[in-house]
C-alpha cells in the first residue's frame, strides 16, 4: 500500500496541474475535475506518506501558502460569493512537502499531459495549412471560463481554435494560432517557454515538441521567454542561435500577415442562427439555426494573426480601474478592490498589477513572499545554481501578463525550477558542469 500511495500521490499533483490549465473538453466540469485529482492527491498522501520530507523550513513554506488561499477565499466578490481558493491547500502542502523524486516524477507525467496535449492540434494545424478540407464544428466557452471576455471557436476532437485568430494563406490554406485544447494561445506560448526554462532547454522528445508547439502559438511570450532563455544557458552557442533564428524566422514574417478579402476558404462548420464572426476565415449570416454544409466564406479585412497590439493584457477599464484603486482608501489599497475586480470591472484583464486591485498589498505582498520563501532557503543552503536565476527571471517576466502564479500548473512549474539541478543529480544525469552560465542543456 505505501508503494501504491507513492505512486498515486504524482499522478494526483500532476492531474491538478493539468486541469488548472483548463482544457476545453473540462470547461462544464471544473469542479468535478478538481475534485477527483485532489482526492488522488489526498489519498497518495494518507497512504504514501513516505513520500513527504519533513523540515522546518518546509512546514513553514506550507504554512505560509495556506494562509495566503486562506486570506484569499475571505476576500468579498463584486459577482458571487468568495472563491474557493482554500480547495488548493492540500495539493500546495503535498508540493512542497514531497520528496525530489515524488516531485519530479509530478512534472515528468504533467510534461507529458502537456506534449501529448499538443500533438493533435499540431497535426490539424499543418493539415489546415495545406488547405485540405476539413469539418469544424463551432464552440464557445460557458460563462465560469469566458467571463466578460467571450470567445468564438472552432473545434475538432482534440482541438480548438480561436476564430479571431487566422488568415487565409495564398494557397487556400489557413493559418491559425495554435491553442491545443486550452483557450488561448498564449497559454500554450507560456506554458511551453516554463517547460523548456524548468528543464534548462533540453530538447528531449517533450522539449521539441513543446519548442514547435510554441512557434505554432505565435505567444509573443513564448518568443521573448524561449528566445532570452536560450541565449542565457547557451552551453553551446551555435545551438542556441539557431534555435533562436527559428523563433525569429518563424514569429516575425508570420505575425504581419493580413488576410486578403478576395481569398477564401473552404471549411465545413456548424453555426449558430445570425452567426457573426469578424474573423479572416468565417463571416456568414443564415436563419437556419443548424448550418452544416461546405461554405466559401469571406475573410474580414484586417484581421490576422495578431488583431491586438503586443501589450494587450491592460485595456482602458483596467487602467481606470487601477487608476481608482490608488485614490481609494487605505483599508481598499490593503484588501483591494474585490477579489474579482479585474474580471467584471477591468474587463477581463489580465496584467500583474490585478493582484493589488483585487487582493490589495496585503495580498501581493504575501504572494511575493510565498514564491520568494524557497528561493531564499536554496540561496542559504547554497543549493541554487545560476540556471534556477535564469528560470527565475523568466518566470518573473510571464508573471507580468500571467499574474494567478499559484495555480497547480505553474505552482508545480516553480518548484521544479529552481530545483532542477538537484532533480538532475538524482535521477543521474548530471555529467560534468558546465563553467557556462548555465549546467546541462542542449545537449
Amino acid at each position: 500500500m505505501m508503494r501504491l500511495g507513492c505512486a498515486a500521490l504524482p499522478v494526483g499533483m500532476a492531474l491538478m496541474a493539468f486541469v488548472s490549465l483548463q482544457p476545453y473538453f473540462l470547461w462544464r466540469y471544473q469542479k468535478p475535475a478538481y475534485g477527483l485529482a485532489t482526492l488522488i492527491v489526498v489519498t497518495g498522501a494518507a497512504v504514501g506518506w513516505r513520500a513527504f520530507s519533513i523540515d522546518r523550513s518546509r512546514i513553514a513554506l506550507s504554512v505560509a501558502f495556506a494562509l495566503f488561499l486562506v486570506y484569499l477565499s475571505f476576500l468579498p466578490r463584486l459577482d458571487g460569493p468568495p472563491t474557493r481558493w482554500f480547495l488548493l491547500i492540500p495539493f500546495t502542502i503535498a508540493l512542497v512537502h514531497c520528496r525530489r523524486r515524488e516531485l519530479a516524477a509530478a512534472f515528468d507525467l504533467f510534461l507529458w499531459l502537456f506534449a501529448l496535449s499538443v500533438l493533435p492540434a499540431m497535426a490539424l494545424w499543418l493539415w489546415l495549412v495545406l488547405g485540405l478540407p476539413l469539418e469544424m464544428q463551432y464552440a464557445m466557452p460557458p460563462a465560469e471560463i469566458a467571463h466578460n471576455d467571450a470567445k468564438d471557436y472552432a473545434q475538432l476532437p482534440g482541438a480548438i481554435f480561436l476564430l479571431g485568430n487566422g488568415v487565409v494563406l495564398p494557397n487556400g490554406g489557413t493559418l491559425f494560432r495554435l491553442c491545443g485544447i486550452y483557450d488561448e494561445p498564449g497559454t500554450v506560448g507560456t506554458v511551453a517557454a516554463l517547460c523548456l526554462a524548468a528543464t534548462r532547454f533540453r530538447f528531449d522528445a517533450r522539449g521539441l515538441i513543446c519548442f514547435f508547439a510554441g512557434l505554432m502559438s505565435f505567444s509573443i511570450a513564448f518568443a521573448v521567454l524561449a528566445t532570452l532563455g536560450l541565449i542565457a544557458t547557451a552551453a553551446r552557442p551555435w545551438r542556441a542561435l539557431a534555435a533562436v533564428g527559428v523563433i525569429v524566422a518563424a514569429s516575425i514574417p508570420l505575425s504581419g500577415l493580413k488576410s486578403d478579402a478576395s481569398a477564401v476558404s473552404n471549411l465545413i462548420v456548424n453555426a449558430p442562427a445570425e452567426y457573426k464572426v469578424e474573423s479572416a476565415l468565417f463571416i456568414h449570416s443564415n436563419d437556419d439555426t443548424s448550418i452544416v454544409g461546405r461554405q466559401r466564406f469571406e475573410p474580414a479585412p484586417g484581421s490576422g494573426l495578431r488583431n491586438s497590439p503586443l501589450d494587450n493584457r491592460s485595456g482602458p477599464a483596467m487602467r481606470r480601474l487601477l487608476e481608482e484603486y490608488q485614490a481609494a482608501p487605505i483599508e481598499t489599497q490593503l484588501f483591494g478592490v474585490a477579489s474579482d475586480a479585474s474580471i467584471v470591472i477591468g474587463g477581463g484583464s489580465s496584467v500583474w498589477y490585478r493582484l493589488l486591485t483585487d487582493f490589495g498589498a496585503i495580498g501581493f505582498a504575501l504572494a511575493l513572499a510565498a514564491f520568494a520563501f524557497p528561493l531564499a532557503a536554496l540561496w542559504q543552503r547554497s543549493r541554487i545554481d545560476a540556471g534556477a536565476w535564469v528560470f527565475v527571471i523568466l518566470f518573473l517576466m510571464s508573471f507580468y501578463q500571467r499574474p494567478i502564479i499559484w495555480l497547480s500548473a505553474p505552482l508545480l512549474i516553480y518548484l521544479v525550477g529552481i530545483r532542477w539541478a538537484a532533480i538532475d543529480d538524482e535521477r543521474g544525469r548530471a555529467g560534468r558542469r558546465s563553467r557556462l552560465p548555465c549546467d546541462r542543456v542542449l545537449r
